[in-house]
């Protein structure tokens, strides 16, 4: 979790991911963006829930919010991690 998270501090939640992400408004929640996972992904070393889990793997991993993202931020990089830890915790 170590790269996600050193990714995911380096939002300042500019917003600029979020009109291209294709998973953003059809989710319903800011959950189900770049923006939004990226903050999960600060949360998720402490606990998880349903909602956590839907909204890492409702990512497409198209990382169309990095090519927009000011910071460059790997977010598709990130979800993968992340979504390696949650199955991590599982086996465990």
């Amino acid at each position: 979790m170590k790269y996600a998270v050193s990714e995911a501090r380096r939002c300042v939640l500019c917003g600029f991911c979020e009109p291209v992400c294709p998973t953003l408004y059809p989710g319903g929640h800011r959950g189900h963006g770049p923006r939004g996972r990226v903050q999960l992904i600060l949360l998720l070393e402490g606990s998880s829930s349903r909602l956590v889990e839907e909204a890492l793997y409702t990512c497409l991993l198209c990382g169309a919010c990095t090519q927009v993202c000011p910071a460059k931020i790997d977010v598709a990089g990130a979800v993968r991690e992340a979504r390696a830890f949650l199955r991590s915790k599982l086996s465990s």
